[in-house]
């Protein structure tokens, strides 16, 4: 018996090898989508670090928007900093690249930094993408550079406009920081204002780390407007010391607004009149922008004013709106993010943001809404209203208004 029940033992274990075997091995497990890897050419540090935080803010809540993922990739954002720096653009761009496997760069600011980048990416094939303004000649190079924004002349075009339009000046001063970028948002704002009929008579650049504006605000001649554009720590220096000397022109910011709300606040009733244009801000009063508002706050509303809890600085809203975009395009594509595929997308289709639809021109420039802000005293704050939109337009001057003021 002992010999028998061995011996069926035996036979069963001998059933069960070759049922083992015979069984069909388990499915792998499906192997984690890649991520759709964006990459933030940031500035922590120099001449543009005050509109970081708000920055980093908006691409977490453009992700979010999006749902955090497409057709099951999920979204990782990678940052480095620039420094506000051409090289160091570089350098970051190109670690990007071969290290991170970014899908697409945004960035840097300031706009010089994103030329020496596109030089960089154009080559490649990479697609990158504008945060605020670049230069047209950058986006030029290739289909794959795109800016939702527009070009520096095309934002300074429609302040000329405006300058000359409303405010009803035919003389103008102009006052900026010495560097490319500034040189472009005025001269598109000359360029606009001498197209309508204006007279320029003045044009100064003082150095981009100048800390008294005293020689140059003796030395302003009168006109009926001054049109300036300075980074955000200059143009707060430069507003405070305009009424210390006792002028009381009209002041037109050549450009995109570069002050904060805590800034308008601290200046005071020295902001009140001013001007600006953007092709997105907060004030802008419409369902869709309070909508968006209220996401901001309700995702940042603990953090502190200085790291971003309310969509304070036009850097944040127009970073929001770039990768929103991008986002809306890989979307359309399943989730591939193919440069190629993706640009043929952006250069073919329209795309929602909260200040309405934006599509691109054949140059990569952003057409779109345009609106004129005035900080105005709205029961003791200061705040930007929208004194005029021009409607879906091309965020370029046009090609009658170019070189139409003189090259000063």
């Amino acid at each position: 018996m002992k010999k028998k029940l061995i011996t069926l033992l035996g036979i069963i274990c001998l059933v069960l090898i070759l049922v083992a075997c015979a069984a069909p091995a388990p499915s792998p497990a499906p192997a984690p989508a890649k991520p759709i890897v964006l990459g933030y050419l940031a500035c922590f540090t120099g001449s543009s670090a005050a509109t970081n935080p708000w920055q980093l803010n908006a691409i977490e809540l453009a992700i979010a928007d999006i749902g955090g993922q497409i057709n099951g990739r999920p979204i990782k954002l990678v940052s480095e900093d620039t420094a506000s720096d051409e090289a160091t653009s570089v350098d970051k761009a190109r670690k990007m690249v071969e290290v991170d496997k970014a899908d697409v760069l945004f960035g840097p600011l300031p706009a010089s930094g994103a030329a020496a980048v596109s030089a960089y990416t154009t080559p490649l094939g990479i697609l990158h993408m504008g945060i605020c303004e670049w230069m047209l000649t950058s986006l030029k190079l290739a289909k794959t550079e795109l800016a939702p924004d527009g070009t520096h002349k095309g934002t300074g075009y429609y302040v000329g406009l405006y300058a000359y339009d409303v405010l009803g000046a035919r003389t103008a001063t102009v006052i900026h920081d010495d560097i490319s970028f500034a040189e472009d948002f005025t001269q598109g704002a000359m360029d606009g204002f001498a197209s309508r009929g204006g007279t320029i008579i003045q044009r100064q650049r003082p150095p981009i780390f100048e800390q008294d504006y005293a020689s140059y605000l003796t030395a302003i001649k009168k006109a009926d407007v001054v049109i300036y554009w300075f980074v955000p720590p200059n143009a707060f220096r430069f507003n405070q010391q305009f009424q210390q000397y006792g002028l009381t022109m009209p002041r037109a910011q050549g450009g995109c607004t570069s002050m904060g709300d805590q800034m308008q606040q601290d200046l005071g009733e020295k902001a009140v009149g001013i001007v600006s244009a953007a092709s997105c801000d907060a004030g802008v009063d419409t369902p869709e922008v309070k909508a968006f508002i209220d996401r901001w706050t309700e995702m940042f509303g603990d953090k502190s004013p200085e790291k971003g809890n309310y969509p304070e600085y036009n850097e944040g809203l127009t970073q929001y709106n770039t990768v929103y975009i991008y986002l809306q395009a890989v979307k359309a594509l399943n989730g591939d993010t193919t440069p190629d595929k993706v640009a043929d997308v952006l250069l073919s289709q329209k795309f929602d943001t909260p200040w309405g639809k934006v599509s691109f021109d054949s140059n990569g420039v952003g057409v779109g809404n345009k609106y004129v802000m005035k900080i105005t005293n709205v029961n003791g704050k200061y705040i930007r209203t929208a004194a005029k939109v021009y409607e879906q337009i091309s965020r370029d001057e046009p090609a009658e208004a170019k070189d139409k003021a003189p090259k000063m």
